[in-house]
């Protein structure tokens, strides 16, 4: 009777387990990133030269003190610390649980079949994690796996059964890719952007750019403040390239309807009251 007990137990608390969904956050650098950044640690003398500080002074007219302060806030935009989350994604655990089964159900097949070297085979289940797992003994599966596979000269019927385990155990080995790559973008960029934009607010300079639709050489989107943000991009970037227009236009209108958003919120009147009336 009591075996009973704790078997259902069990089966109930599998059943909880796999009913149970939520997201975490990951930090993932280097996520649709098309730019070269000069990555890097800074610290407090900043990242950009005494000489490229002078030229946005006297070409733009920004204060001393605002490039000065420009240098350093774009340095920790540029930290290369892993420990920086500069991209935090969205990581799905059933989607992540299923892409874990479906990869495993495909390493199954190909391992049996001859279709993959055990190098292959190591690679891509070092691609897998154990974060999902549902106990202690599960997280232990995939490293105890991988560990086979890296003491082995060739796949052996007990790494095939220990694949087999891994499938037939949910969250054992999921797939921590992105719940949607399309979403994901650099935020580096946007980071960097939104630096210059309240480097020129702060020098008194308006957030606007120009839209031209004659086909001009330079592209749709121009104006000082493009202009701005293109030289610094040209300066911290390997080797120099800037963005695209279109790019820095909806940054630059990201900014400011944050802007917006603040100051609606600074002179909202206040709410009187406390929780018991």
């Amino acid at each position: 009777m009591r075996e009973e007990t704790k078997a259902s137990r069990q089966a109930n608390e599998v059943e909880e387990y796999e009913a149970e969904d939520y997201s975490i956050y990951l930090h993932m650098d280097g996520v649709k990133c098309s730019t070269a950044w000069r990555l890097g640690s800074y610290g407090e003398d900043g990242v950009l030269k005494p000489d490229i500080k002078a030229h946005l002074v006297n070409k733009f007219s920004l204060p001393k003190e605002l490039a000065e302060r420009l240098s350093i806030e774009l340095g920790y935009c540029l930290d290369s610390d892993g420990d920086v989350a500069i991209n935090l994604l969205e990581i799905n655990r059933t989607q992540a649980i299923e892409r874990g089964r479906k990869v495993l159900g495909k390493l199954v097949r190909q391992s049996k079949n001859g279709a993959c070297t055990r190098q292959d085979l190591l690679a891509d289940l070092k691609k897998l994690s154990p974060y999902f797992a549902a106990s202690p003994e599960d997280a232990t599966l995939l490293p105890q796996a991988i560990s086979a596979l890296e003491n082995s000269e060739a796949i052996t019927p007990d790494i095939h059964a220990a694949l087999e385990r891994l499938r037939r155990t949910p969250g054992a080995a999921a797939d921590m890719s992105p719940r949607d790559k399309r979403r994901a973008h650099d935020k580096r960029r946007q980071y960097i952007v939104e630096t210059c934009c309240y480097a020129w607010k702060d020098a008194g300079h308006p957030l606007t750019y120009t839209t031209f639709s004659d086909g001009r050489r330079g592209g749709q989107r121009q104006g000082i403040l493009i202009e701005f943000i293109q030289t610094v991009v040209g300066m911290i970037t390997v080797p120099s390239h800037g963005l695209s227009g279109e790019t820095i236009r909806k940054d630059i209108d990201r900014f400011r309807d944050a802007l917006a958003r603040e100051e609606e919120e600074f002179w909202a009147p206040p709410e009187f009251g406390n929780q018991y009336t």
